[in-house]
């Protein structure tokens, strides 16, 4: 039932969107070099690079200004969209009645959709972020959450595509290295013999 921006973890929807949208691809880079001012915010990055960074290196050192260049290549409408593909601004149906409504700007503009970026601007909760992640790496497939048993038969009839395989298949890889690679931001997660990925936020 609780609203939160949930900061940080967001950036792999932003990641995923701006992938799944065809005008970006792993070997894409994105200036950092220096914040980002609209209007009267300025976008910082936590533990800045300084320079030039990849797709993957956005994701794995979390960059602010690299994540809202990624929403910048898709635009506004496309970022809402997708967030709403996502089942991120709607409110979840489940058999629990204590569901919150997701919160978001009454009209979006740019400062809107950049600070989104990095998750902030809009609140969901919990329990949303986790299912619209799960469809990041199943497959691109997002499934109703349930509290109730549920056969792998039935989640394949109701899964409804929302990104390509392609697209999960990236992601996958880039969960895995923000838990391997050196800088980063999930390297405490890793457990010998199991494959782990996530987002720090």
């Amino acid at each position: 039932a609780g609203l939160y921006e949930m900061g940080s973890t967001i950036k792999s929807f932003t990641t995923a969107m701006a992938l799944d949208s065809g005008k970006v691809d792993m070997n894409s880079t994105f200036d950092a070099r220096r914040p980002i001012t609209i209007g009267r915010q300025t976008i910082r990055d936590f533990h800045g690079k300084g320079r030039i960074l990849t797709l993957p290196e956005v994701f794995i050192y979390s960059s602010n200004i690299g994540s809202a260049r990624e929403a910048d290549v898709v635009g506004i409408e496309g970022h809402r969209e997708f967030l709403k593909r996502l089942g991120l601004l709607d409110r979840m149906d489940t058999e629990l009645p204590e569901v919150a409504r997701p919160t978001e700007p009454p009209v979006w503009k740019k400062v809107h959709s950049i600070t989104i970026a990095f998750g902030h601007g809009m609140s969901t909760t919990p329990l949303q972020t986790a299912v619209g992640a799960v469809a990041l790496v199943n497959g691109g497939k997002l499934l109703q959450p349930t509290f109730l048993p549920r056969s792998q038969e039935e989640a394949d009839a109701i899964g409804k595509q929302v990104i390509s395989p392609q697209t999960s298949a990236n992601m996958r890889y880039l969960y895995n290295l923000n838990a391997t690679a050196p800088g980063g931001s999930g390297r405490r997660a890793t457990v010998p013999g199991y494959r782990v990925g996530g987002k720090t936020g």
